[in-house]
């Protein structure tokens, strides 16, 4: 089962809805007013990370505001100083970072298949 674990955690924004559905670990953007939704295109900016996975239409708890975490939700090869990006799935994601597209995290360390990283959003 996926995981979130605030090591130092920053602000937990909790107001507003999802629109479709979120998976713990994914990254939101701003769809509408108070609206957020699932984010898979790194050039388009973040808003924050969701704390655990929401239907549509439910108020969604969302780390932003920096802090670090840990987490068994990111994709390909990660190593410590690694900027993160969302990826095509809504997830962490190493490699190229484009000029046209946002960090939103950097790696800290990667044991075990557990990724700890500084929230940048």
């Amino acid at each position: 089962m996926p995981f979130i674990n605030p090591t130092h955690p920053g602000l937990a924004y909790g107001d507003g809805y999802m629109q479709g559905s979120g998976e713990i670990g994914q990254f939101v953007a701003v769809a509408g007013n108070d609206q957020f939704a699932v984010n898979t295109d790194p050039e388009v900016r973040s808003f924050g990370m969701l704390i655990k996975s929401y239907a549509d239409g439910e108020m969604p708890g969302i780390h932003c505001k920096g802090g670090t975490y840990e987490t068994d939700v990111f994709e390909g090869t990660i190593n410590p100083g690694d900027d993160l990006k969302v990826s095509d799935t809504g997830t962490l994601e190493g490699g190229n970072i484009a000029d046209d597209e946002h960090v939103i995290a950097q790696a800290i360390s990667v044991q075990s298949g557990v990724l700890k990283f500084k929230l940048l959003i």
